[in-house]
C-alpha cells in the first residue's frame, strides 16, 4: 500500500514550487486577458489582395493605433461571382440565406466576406464578389453543384487563398471603425470585416468584479457545505478548509500555466476554471467521505492510518474517472478546433491537477491539521516569533 501520509511534506513541497513559479510569472507578466476583461475592440479583416503584416501594422500606426495587436492567418476560400441586390438590407438577407443553405448542405460553418464595390446605379442588382470561407475542405465541383441545386445560375467560382488578420485595438466606435476600414481599403484594396466585437472599459471592469464574486461565492458555499456534511466528526471545519486549500491549489496552477505561456484568459476560461473547481471538490469529497466511513468503524485507529487507507481505497475510482474524462478532453483538444482549444486545455490541466490535489494534498493536509503541524508552522515563522 502506497504511503500517502508519510510523504505528504514532499507533495506539499512539489506543489509549493509549482505554485511559486506560477505566482512569479503572474507578478512578472500577469495574465493575457481577453477583450472581455480588459476592454477593447477585435475585428477580423479579410483582404481580397495580398497584404503584408508589416505594411498593415504601419498603416495602423499611421491611423494612431500603434498598440494594435495583429495576428495573420491565411484562409483558403472560393471567390464567388454573382448578382446580388444593391440595397444593404436585401443584400445582407440574401447573403445570410446563401450561408444557411450551404451550411446545411455541407454540414460545416461558412463565413462570407463581401468584396463588392457598390457604386451609384439605378439598377436594383449588381455584380458581387463574395469570398466563401468553409470550416472544412470542400471541392470546387461540389460547391458548383450545390449552388446549381439551390437555384443559382450565371455564377463563377475561383479557388484562392486570402490574407486574414485578427486585429485588437482599444475600444473604438462605429465611426472610427468605418474610418479605419476606408483608409485600409484605399491602401490595400477591397476588404471586409468579420466578427467585430467591442467591450467598453466599464463593462470589462464589471465582468472582472462579477467573476471575482462568483469564485468567492463558490468557495464559501463549498466551505459551508463540507463543514455541515462532516459535522459529526471532530473539527469538521478542517475538512472544509482543506478542501478550499486544494481548490485554491488547483486554480493557482491553472492560472500559473496560462500566465507562463501567455495563453488568453477569456470568459470561456472562467467557465473552465469553475468547472475545474467543481470537479476537484467532487473528488475531494469522495476521499473525505471514505475517511469518515473508515473513521466511524474504529475510532481508536491512528488517524493517519485511516486517511492513508481511505486514499488507497479511492485511488482506483479517482484514476478511472480522471482517465475517462481526459480521453474525451484530449480528443477535443486534438480535433475540436482553435476556438475551444484554450477552454479544453484549461479543463485538461484542471482535471490532472484536481485529481492530484484530492489524493496528495487534501487528505494529507487534514492529517497535518489534526497533528497541529499547521499551527506549529505559523509559530515557526520568524516574524511571529520576534513579535512573541
Amino acid at each position: 500500500m502506497f504511503d500517502f501520509v508519510t510523504r505528504r511534506k514532499w507533495f506539499f513541497l512539489a506543489s509549493g514550487l509549482v505554485i511559486l513559479i506560477g505566482i512569479i510569472s503572474l507578478i512578472a507578466s500577469g495574465l493575457n486577458l481577453g477583450i472581455e476583461f480588459s476592454s477593447g475592440t477585435t475585428m477580423t479583416l479579410v483582404f481580397e489582395d495580398e497584404v503584408g503584416e508589416a505594411a498593415l501594422r504601419d498603416q495602423f500606426t499611421s491611423l494612431d493605433h500603434s498598440n494594435a495587436s495583429i495576428q495573420h492567418s491565411a484562409k483558403d476560400a472560393f471567390l464567388l461571382g454573382m448578382e446580388l441586390p444593391l440595397d444593404p438590407k436585401e443584400r445582407g438577407k440574401e447573403k445570410d440565406q446563401l450561408a444557411e443553405a450551404l451550411q446545411a448542405r455541407f454540414d460545416t460553418t461558412i463565413r462570407i466576406a463581401d468584396f463588392s464595390a457598390v457604386g451609384n446605379t439605378t439598377s436594383p442588382v449588381g455584380n458581387a464578389t463574395l469570398a466563401l470561407i468553409f470550416g472544412k475542405t470542400v471541392g470546387q465541383g461540389d460547391l458548383s453543384d450545390k449552388l446549381a441545386d439551390l437555384g443559382y445560375s450565371g455564377f463563377s467560382i475561383e479557388s484562392t487563398t486570402l490574407d486574414s488578420y485578427l486585429i485588437r485595438t482599444e475600444t473604438i466606435d462605429t465611426q472610427e471603425e468605418d474610418e479605419i476600414k476606408q483608409a485600409l481599403e484605399e491602401e490595400f484594396g477591397l476588404l471586409d470585416s468579420l466578427d467585430v466585437y467591442s467591450i467598453s472599459p466599464e463593462v470589462a471592469a464589471e465582468r472582472v468584479q462579477y467573476t471575482t464574486y462568483a469564485v468567492i461565492a463558490a468557495a464559501a458555499g463549498i466551505l459551508l457545505y463540507i463543514t455541515w456534511a462532516f459535522r459529526k466528526l471532530v473539527r469538521p471545519i478542517s475538512y472544509g478548509v482543506c478542501a478550499i486549500v486544494a481548490l485554491v491549489h488547483d486554480a493557482l496552477i491553472v492560472l500559473g500555466v496560462f500566465s507562463l505561456f501567455s495563453l488568453e484568459v477569456n470568459s470561456m476560461f472562467i467557465i473552465a476554471l469553475l468547472t475545474v473547481i467543481g470537479y476537484s471538490v467532487n473528488n475531494t469529497i469522495v476521499v473525505f467521505d471514505r475517511i469518515r466511513e473508515n473513521r466511524r468503524r474504529d475510532i481508536n485507529v491512528d488517524f493517519a492510518s485511516v486517511v492513508n487507507a481511505s486514499l488507497t481505497e479511492t485511488l482506483g475510482r479517482s484514476l478511472s474517472t480522471s482517465l475517462t474524462t481526459l480521453f474525451v478532453l484530449l480528443a477535443l483538444l486534438l480535433f475540436g478546433g482553435a476556438t475551444i482549444s484554450n477552454f479544453v486545455l484549461a479543463l485538461t490541466i484542471g482535471v490532472i491537477v484536481g485529481t492530484y490535489s484530492s489524493l496528495f494534498i487534501a487528505g494529507p493536509l487534514v492529517v497535518s491539521w489534526e497533528r497541529g503541524e499547521l499551527r506549529r508552522l505559523f509559530n515557526w515563522i520568524p516574524l511571529r516569533r520576534e513579535q512573541g
